[in-house]
């Protein structure tokens, strides 16, 4: 353990890091929380960011601690989830895609409880905690298996730093969702939905690439 810790390198964590805030990067998520809770209240969209940040770092912590476990008690690889989430996420772009600048399927709910509802699914699970995110987290998570339960920890202070980064994100995106019209949310709608379907089809590449090893993709997989 005392050799693990003198030999590590620390910029790992600083790799897992980074290579997490580039699948939801600033300007993509604040456009979509922008969107998805276009039709909500100022105290809804806070609630919405609360949930989407809290339920973003319990998957996250779930997956770090028993990612493979879970995966392996339903017979899932990864490729197969990684594909599964690509489905998911299709779904969501073809929605945003198709939407009218007021009846998003996505925002459309008169449940009391909606924003919470909104803050976990679409936003949380799969579009933040999304196949790449967790997949990626699951590997790194394993790794090291002489630091033990430490080297977890230190991942889950990763997964937590990245749910302050994306609740502050959603926060600011809430205080400024005024100086966005009905005709600019249905714009960075139809852009974010077909960036969302491009890494889609991503996903799906990839994980048909895992399954038939004959079919390569031109990106490394997520």
């Amino acid at each position: 353990m005392n050799g693990f810790w003198a030999e590590f390198v620390w910029t790992e964590y600083s790799k897992i890091l980074i290579a997490n805030f580039a699948l939801v990067p600033a300007p993509l998520i604040a456009s979509l929380f922008i969107g998805v809770t276009a039709q909500r209240s100022r105290a809804e969209k806070h609630r919405a960011a609360l949930a989407g940040a809290l339920a973003y770092f319990t998957i996250m912590a779930l997956f770090i601690f028993f990612g493979f476990a879970i995966l392996a008690s339903f017979g899932i690889t990864l490729a197969a989830f990684r594909m599964a989430g690509g489905l998911v996420l299709l779904l969501i772009a073809l929605d945003l895609l198709g939407s009218g600048k007021n009846s998003s399927s996505l925002s459309a709910s008169d449940d009391a409880t909606s924003a919470y509802t909104l803050g976990i699914v679409p936003l949380a699970m799969p579009i933040l905690a999304g196949p790449g995110a967790i997949s990626s987290i699951i590997v790194f998570s394993e790794a090291h298996d002489e630091a033990g339960i430490a080297h977890k920890i230190l991942v889950l202070g990763v997964a937590a730093t990245l749910a302050l980064y994306i609740y502050v994100t959603f926060r600011l995106a809430a205080a400024t969702d005024r100086l966005f019209s009905d005709n600019v949310v249905l714009i960075v709608n139809r852009i974010m939905g077909l960036i969302i379907a491009a890494i889609a089809f991503e996903f799906l590449l990839d994980g048909f690439a895992e399954h038939f090893p004959a079919i390569e993709t031109i990106h490394d997989s997520h």
